[in-house]
């Protein structure tokens, strides 16, 4: 393909992903081999958006990664007209979680969660909530541009969303403060069951209980 097909196709890339992307990961996704030639493909991507000014911008947050979002100015007006999270309450506990400790590995989230958080987290990443990446023998959670917009965020500045999901954590989730804090009863820790070690990075979000979900978790 030629460059004008190769920049459509990385910005449907980014308009799709919903989530920040490493030139690693695009790279691998569409089959463009050279890293230098995609940055400079976003990078024109990102300077059309800017010269017509419109509402869209391509970003890069996170170090290195790029992220195609409302501007902040055009956010706060638009986002009633976002379809709403149609989250159960222990999904809303988990994102609420990882909320408040992002970065956070997928591992302490189903030992603090249980099993069934593996269900949340793959819902969660379906719906653009939240992104994960590799890190060691699990993964890296973190919110996404999207949730900070569904919520009201002026920006995704993760202290930002941390100090205010403190907040809501410490106020309707004791359960969890308790187990944040050390203070697990025995009864749960024999509840979590095998959810104490790290998982492989096959199995990540992929794998979920295979009991019902109870929303009192």
């Amino acid at each position: 393909m030629g460059i004008l097909e190769d920049k459509a196709l990385v910005e449907a890339a980014l308009f799709v992903a919903g989530r920040p992307l490493s030139v690693k990961e695009l790279s691998r996704a569409l089959g463009i081999k050279s890293l230098e030639y995609l940055e400079k493909l976003i990078e024109l991507i990102a300077a059309e958006y800017a010269e017509r000014k419109s509402a869209i911008e391509v970003v890069k947050v996170l170090g290195e990664k790029y992220v195609m979002q409302v501007k902040q100015e055009y956010s706060q007006q638009v986002v009633h007209l976002m379809p709403r999270p149609d989250l159960r309450t222990g999904e809303l506990k988990t994102l609420a979680l990882i909320a408040y400790l992002q970065p956070v590995e997928q591992s302490k989230i189903v030992r603090l969660r249980g099993s069934q958080a593996y269900e949340h987290i793959r819902k969660l990443l379906e719906m653009g909530m939240i992104y994960a990446e590799p890190y060691e023998r699990t993964k890296l959670l973190r919110t996404t541009p999207k949730f900070a917009e569904l919520y009201g965020f002026p920006s995704d500045d993760p202290a930002v969303i941390k100090e205010a999901f403190k907040k809501v954590v410490h106020a309707e989730y004791t359960d969890l403060v308790s187990k944040l804090e050390g203070k697990t009863t025995p009864e749960e820790e024999s509840n979590e069951g095998g959810a104490e070690g790290e998982e492989s990075p096959d199995s990540g979000a992929e794998v979920t209980s295979g009991a019902p979900e109870d929303e009192n978790l």
